[in-house]
């Protein structure tokens, strides 16, 4: 089997079902959900995979809105699997452009499908549908539960503004920190109180002292959700929540461990008490696989997609495929659809849902596939 030909046959089709895959990706972006109620974009996902031959299983493990699709070859070889991401945002939609994420995914797994069938390549194919990116990090309850078990490598896209091969991410987790004392009136009996907003300035104070002892590229960043009521009553409960990313997980649970004691000490500071809680999964660093980022590579530069390398400088966030790279060889690169467009914002909206990004699901597709055709056919 010639590789350069049957990647020549990928962009062939590629641009054959370019038009159906454009229709699910435009549904999708007008139609936005958000965390695990994505029961439309569910529904158009596996719609589309169903009419191309794929068993597909609506629902996986405790999650009503992820799905499992598979094609079986019949022959031994690699079990490759497609993540899709699908979620929106609050208020301004798939200004992440999940829309392009969910349809590229399956996108390529009908196209790469086409290809093993024709040329008989062994092994098993797989898009699994990973809800909750935004809000709740579905990927890392379907590692919890078994879904990602015997998929031997896995790939996704996600669109920025540059093109770009590989990926770096922060470790990243929430906590709330909620402080209770003692109420009081401030004017007749303040001393009669103990202040838990004092608990949560402290706190604040305290984090603050310790951000010169952080390794680089530490973030650390808190709000107040509650401070009390009235202002002549000496708060009795006061909450703070604080966002914590470090670059590598192992090091992020050494940051946790001094804002825990930061809360702890301004508890004792302001003689109140303080709870502790995490807030969702600790997300993990993205530690790409080197040979799908080599392969991404190639094959972008087969396609004719300029892309830069993917460095500190630019623009980091978290996600849960760092999860997924940590506990299997995978893997995030980017398609850009447009320079200097942010994630997260009205423009990027826009892009995703218009030309940049009909281009960029093309491209994301092409890529996907041929990389997944590199992996499968070197393991038949």
């Amino acid at each position: 089997m010639d590789l350069t030909q049957v990647k020549h046959e990928i962009e062939t089709l590629a641009e054959k079902h370019r038009d159906e895959f454009e229709v699910v990706s435009a549904y999708i972006f007008a139609h936005p959900e958000l965390a695990y109620h994505e029961t439309l974009a569910q529904d158009q996902l596996c719609g589309l995979l169903e009419k191309h031959g794929f068993k597909v299983q609506r629902g996986a493990g405790s999650l009503e809105t992820a799905f499992v699709a598979e094609y079986q070859s019949g022959k031994p070889g690699l079990t490759f699997a497609f993540m899709c991401e699908y979620d929106a945002l609050p208020e301004i939609g798939h200004a992440c452009g999940h829309n392009l994420i969910g349809t590229s995914g399956a996108g390529a797994a009908v196209i790469l499908k086409e290809i093993m069938e024709k040329y008989g390549i062994g092994g098993t194919l797989k898009v699994l549908g990973t809800p909750a990116e935004e809000n709740g990090s579905g990927k890392i309850t379907m590692l919890d539960e078994g879904i990602f078990d015997g998929v031997d490598m896995a790939l996704i896209m996600h669109p920025s503004d540059m093109s770009m091969a590989d990926d770096i991410s922060f470790a990243a987790v929430n906590k709330t920190y909620t402080f209770t004392g003692k109420p009081a009136h401030t004017a007749a009996c303040p001393w009669m109180g103990a202040s838990a907003l004092n608990g949560v300035l402290q706190m604040f104070h305290a984090v603050d002292s310790q951000r010169l002892h952080f390794k680089d590229y530490t973030r650390v960043h808190g709000i107040i959700v509650e401070g009390g009521t009235v202002v002549n009553i000496v708060p009795e409960r006061a909450v703070c929540r604080f966002n914590i990313r470090a670059l590598d997980a192992e090091y992020l649970k050494d940051v946790i461990s001094v804002i825990d004691r930061c809360a702890k000490g301004a508890a004792i500071c302001a003689g109140v008490d303080v709870e502790i809680q995490q807030n969702g999964y600790l997300i993990k660093d993205v530690r790409n696989n080197r040979e799908l980022v080599t392969a991404v590579e190639k094959n972008m530069d087969f396609i004719g997609e300029h892309h830069i390398p993917r460095d500190l400088t630019q623009g980091i966030g978290s996600t849960d495929v760092g999860n997924v790279t940590q506990a299997l060889p995978a893997a995030q690169f980017y398609i850009g659809v447009g320079e200097g467009l942010g994630t997260h914002t009205a423009a990027f909206a826009d892009a995703a849902g218009g030309e940049a990004g009909r281009r960029a699901l093309t491209a994301a597709v092409k890529v996907l596939a041929m990389t997944g055709l590199d992996m499968m056919s070197g393991r038949s």
